[in-house]
């Protein structure tokens, strides 16, 4: 069969997809993956090693520096996520839609079956156009209406308010994007939307939620056509960065260390990252701990610390989270999970989006420190945070076991086995309309 792919986002939104298309291509598929990388990392390596062929669809207005910091900024003074999805929106996502919408036709025309990350509506509509079948896939559990699941950005005051934030969301996500996804849809005749969440955004034929199912059980009220598959994390073997010798080295001659990353967050720009290196620095001074900081390229180019410091640009997170004491990150979903995955526990200093929702997913899994927000983060709060991780071992010993328990799902496998029964029942209702009940 022949499987086209399509992302869009950071490296935490493609991470997946490159374990599923590694996947499929072991049971036998001819895979194609077509990304739109907001920070332009190169995957080619990834692909070339596992036998999927690399599109890209480069977004043709990324912005300029002095812009992302400004969005750096704005990000910092807004709490709304739902805001702060529309600003991601205008700069990062909708000056690539014709660029994505071109790609997915062109994936429509080669393959057999389609699946695309949740905000990729431009493959659902090449997707309907082609009568090609699609499935979603949803690297977070929280955006999906649930009467027993509060919406990213809602506040816990009782089961009672659940079914008013989900109201509250979906008004506010369909007045910011779906005017944008209509647009699209009416000039190709297809009929318009009336929601983002259950129709632009949800497939009517299958959603896979890459998350463990040890993180999430799914609520009673989903339909079947959500599947939470487990985990998409790269196989042993199958990624090719290994840890450089200075790493090795650094792992080696004493206690784990804590690793510090704030990964797409920053950028080489020294406004995004100066600060945040100087809270991080006093807070591993004041710990007395070996640490390693994951900066950009030109941090790691231009500051100097300690021998009990490691500065490095990236390291494979399978590789080098299983080795540390404390994962001190931002809550991306890839990022939160992999922590998971390695039984290491984290303290969350959210910055956007769904992070806040991950720092509670991990406090609540009893996994790591209460979770704090990227404004208020100070060397003393870290400290703190730190501690109430070290200091007490029934939280590394519930990461351990919950990692043991992700160890034994088969989330890639789930995934694929979800796609080729939805290519099944294609070829018996006989085409893509069938599926959506037309």
């Amino acid at each position: 069969m022949k499987i086209g792919l399509q992302t869009w986002g950071s490296e935490g939104d493609v991470q997946p997809f490159l374990a599923l298309a590694s996947g499929l291509v072991k049971a036998g598929h001819q895979v194609t993956l077509c990304i739109t990388e907001v920070s332009e990392r190169d995957y080619a390596p990834v692909a070339t090693r596992n036998g999927f062929e690399l599109v890209l669809a480069p977004n043709p207005q990324l912005p300029s520096a002095d812009m992302m910091d400004k969005m750096r900024l704005a990000f910092k003074a807004l709490r709304n996520p739902l805001k702060q999805l529309k600003i991601i929106n205008d700069y990062f996502f909708y000056p690539a839609e014709a660029a994505m919408f071109d790609a997915a036709q062109a994936l429509c025309a080669n393959c057999d079956l389609l699946v695309r990350h949740i905000f990729c509506y431009p493959t659902q509509v090449a997707a309907e156009l082609s009568g090609v079948p699609v499935a979603t896939l949803y690297p977070v559990h929280n955006i999906l209406p649930s009467k027993h699941l509060l919406p990213f950005g809602a506040v816990d005051v009782g089961a009672w308010a659940i079914p008013l934030w989900w109201r509250l969301a979906q008004w506010f996500i369909n007045r910011t994007f779906l005017a944008q996804i209509n647009r699209l849809r009416v000039s190709h005749a297809l009929p318009p939307y009336k929601d983002v969440l259950t129709q632009a955004w949800s497939s009517p034929a299958l959603n896979l939620i890459a998350v463990s199912p040890a993180v999430c059980q799914p609520p009673s009220d989903w339909p079947e056509r959500y599947q939470v598959c487990g985990f998409l994390n790269l196989a042993e073997g199958d990624q090719s960065d290994p840890l450089s010798p200075e790493t090795e080295a650094f792992l080696s001659q004493g206690e784990p260390p804590l690793y510090f990353t704030f990964g797409s967050m920053l950028t080489p720009d020294a406004a995004s990252w100066r600060e945040v290196f100087d809270i991080w620095y006093e807070a591993v001074q004041a710990l007395g701990a070996r640490a390693i900081f994951q900066l950009p390229l030109a941090a790691q180019q231009t500051v100097n610390t300690p021998a009990h410091i490691l500065v490095l640009s990236r390291a494979p997170h399978r590789l080098i989270f299983p080795r540390c004491a404390v994962i001190i990150h931002h809550g991306g979903a890839g990022t939160t999970q992999a922590s998971l995955l390695a039984g290491v526990p984290s303290v969350i200093v959210a910055h956007i989006a769904d992070q806040p929702f991950w720092g509670q997913e991990v406090r609540r899994l009893g996994v790591g420190a209460r979770p704090m927000v990227r404004e208020k983060m100070s060397s003393m709060r870290l400290v703190q945070a730190i501690e109430s991780i070290t200091q007490h071992p029934e939280i590394q010993q519930q990461a351990l076991a919950l990692s043991r328990q992700m160890k034994q799902e088969k989330g890639v496998a789930r995934a694929i086995q979800a796609l080729e029964a939805l290519r099944s029942q294609s070829f018996t209702h006989g085409s893509h309309a069938k599926i959506q009940g037309r």
